[in-house]
């Protein structure tokens, strides 16, 4: 007879676990449209061990000119989820704007503020201040601090799983011909609570985080064949409670100025 378990030990395997945060964000996602995929595994590029990412979750929006589809852009969010229980102070200075552009044009295939206004519309380009360090009291080694976790783990997956096919279902009413698909790193806490701010060059008071923000890193990875690669990454760390305004300004701002662009692209190609 198999020996039962204390139901205090069950609780607590519960409590401490993170999975009840995990799946509240995965029911919110599924809520709003989104294809989830659930802590899938992948192989790290540099020690061939299996690593997980929380969620991949994508979505696609149609992408029309003239009232015709021309097929959808999609977005795929690579999503590390953490319940915060200790203090993080994160510090704040100007964003390197050269590499964010960059990293827009990259991403977006537009081009640059100089020859095409249309990338101004993409929310980075509101962006003036984000994080670059950060720290907390539960441990000094860097690999166990939760946000350097975090980041990690949502830019392995993305440069790893980045130009892999669609995890929409194929007989998806709205499965069309992808013409793009826009990737995001993401963390996604419980809350802000215990989030401080402090800015580089004052010697103000640390504040209370209340607004979504973005972290600035520059990444150092191999990539499937070996080679070591180094880019410049932003990593949106976003509050569950304003998961929805971040979900929201994604659709109404790059994927709507993407969307304008791959659509009077092909539209000029089947003429």
């Amino acid at each position: 007879m198999a020996k039962k378990i204390p139901k205090n030990s069950v609780e607590e395997i519960v409590k401490k676990s993170g999975n009840s945060f995990h799946y509240q964000v995965v029911n919110f996602l599924r809520s709003y449209g989104w294809t989830v995929s659930i802590s899938p595994y992948y192989n790290d590029n540099l020690t061939d061990k299996p690593r997980e990412i929380d969620i991949i979750a994508e979505r696609g929006f149609d992408a029309q000119i003239f009232g015709q589809s021309k097929g959808t852009v999609n977005v795929k969010l690579f999503i590390e989820c953490k319940y915060i229980n200790t203090d993080i102070v994160f510090w704040f200075d100007s964003v390197n704007k050269e590499s964010l552009v960059k990293r827009m044009m990259d991403d977006t295939g537009l081009q640059s503020p100089s020859t095409n206004v249309m990338i101004n519309e993409h929310r980075f380009m509101a962006v003036n201040s984000v994080a670059k360090l950060f720290a907390s009291k539960v441990d000094k080694l860097q690999e166990n601090e939760i946000i350097y976790k975090a980041l990690n783990q949502s830019l392995n997956a993305m440069v790893y799983y980045k130009n892999s096919s669609t995890i929409i279902p194929k007989n998806a009413s709205r499965v069309q011909k992808i013409l793009k698909t826009l990737n995001y790193p993401v963390i996604i806490c419980n809350d802000f609570s215990r989030l401080h701010k402090v800015d580089f060059g004052t010697e103000d008071q640390p504040q209370t985080i209340t607004d979504n923000f973005q972290l600035e890193v520059n990444y150092a990875y191999f990539n499937k064949d070996k080679m070591n690669i180094s880019e410049y990454f932003i990593i949106d760390v976003v509050s569950f409670e304003k998961l929805k305004d971040f979900l929201s300004e994604i659709e109404n701002k790059e994927v709507k100025v993407v969307s304008e662009a791959v659509a009077f692209e092909q539209h000029q190609n089947q003429k």
